[in-house]
């Protein structure tokens, strides 16, 4: 853990203390570090939040279907991780 060059080329801190509150509420993400930080570099597409113009979302596809989505907060060029999660897709 620690920081990581995203494929957009900016720097996100992924720090033990925010995977430890994300497994709590996602147990099914434990034991996942490397898919988080595969997530983040080697993407299948980015979509800025409608929420929240800084804050990116991250997808890669996991299975079939399942995609592993991480949501990155932006605060001058530097990211850190604010949520995780899988989600499935069925198209548009």
């Amino acid at each position: 853990m620690g920081d990581i060059k995203c494929v957009l080329g900016k720097k996100i801190s992924f720090t033990k203390e925010r995977y430890i509150h994300i497994t709590i509420r996602h147990p099914e993400l434990d034991g996942k570090e490397q898919k988080i930080i595969k997530t983040l570099t080697n993407t299948d597409f980015v979509q800025e939040s409608v929420y929240d113009k800084n804050v990116l979302l991250y997808y890669k596809l996991t299975g079939k279907s399942n995609y592993l989505v991480v949501a990155v907060k932006l605060l001058n060029n530097h990211g850190f991780i604010i949520a995780m999660n899988v989600v499935q897709y069925y198209g548009f």
